[in-house]
């Protein structure tokens, strides 16, 4: 297998984990009474997500389109499943959705693990990891109480940097097999631009070699610091096109 096709391959698990992820998210931000109704499926190898309230729009995708799954993409993103909601397609960069139109790009990073021993961190309070994850964010309303739902799952790794001791930055980590989800990372906003999140990268991706994940991925914008920290941190960076109704 050549390092194109080891390449795809990685996509192709990691699209599957970070939708189990999410759907893990969903079934607990459901549970929380977070505002709207959640769902996820698939069909015929699409992965879908909805979220029916207008702040958690962005939940609302269809990822796993392939050269191979294109040709059900329009069918599928139009079906009456979504309750009116239009969801957003994430594809391939330089691969066109027939029916679609282009409406920006995202990320998609995946980085391949070793095996390696590491220390592994101890419990973090689950309070002050919400408390400081959500301030570092600055999000309110429904986009918080999802946030906090889902960063209180019991699966959930909770890593926090401090100075001194001040916890200052939190960021999450959730394992599926052996696929490592880098989940929500923030930093305080006084405190931004010191390393934290580069530390915190560094840490979780030590604990995922060390728990014996073999891909760790994670999503963010183009061009943003999440970004340019995974490029540091030798992820491959996969852009992909979001594609949404005319």
């Amino acid at each position: 297998m050549d390092s194109a096709q080891l390449l795809t391959s990685d996509v192709r698990r990691a699209e599957p984990a970070l939708h189990r992820r999410t759907a893990m998210a969903c079934e607990a931000a459901s549970a929380a009474g977070v505002p709207g109704r959640f769902r996820t499926w698939g069909e015929a190898g699409l992965l879908a997500v909805l979220a029916t309230d207008p702040a958690l729009g962005y939940l609302s995708t269809v990822t796993g389109v392939t050269r191979e799954t294109l040709p059900g993409v329009a069918g599928f993103a139009h079906s009456p499943g979504w309750a009116g909601v239009t969801p957003t397609v994430v594809a391939p960069a330089g691969l066109p959705v027939p029916g679609l139109v282009p409406a920006g790009e995202r990320v998609l990073a995946v980085k391949r693990l070793s095996p390696a021993s590491a220390t592994l961190p101890g419990q973090v309070d689950e309070d002050t990891f919400v408390r400081v994850l959500l301030a570092g964010f600055e999000v309110h309303g429904a986009v918080a109480a999802f946030m906090a739902a889902e960063h209180r799952l019991p699966i959930m790794r909770r890593f926090l940097a401090r100075e001194g001791e001040t916890p200052i930055a939190a960021a999450g980590m959730t394992i599926h097999d052996d696929v490592a989800v880098l989940g929500a990372a923030s930093t305080l906003p006084a405190h931004r631009g010191r390393g934290a999140q580069p530390e915190l990268l560094r840490r979780r991706l030590e604990v995922a070699a060390a728990e014996g994940c073999t891909l760790a991925v994670a999503t963010a914008r183009p061009q943003s610091p999440s970004a340019a920290n995974l490029g540091r941190a030798g992820f491959q960076l996969h852009r992909r096109t979001a594609w949404t109704k005319p």
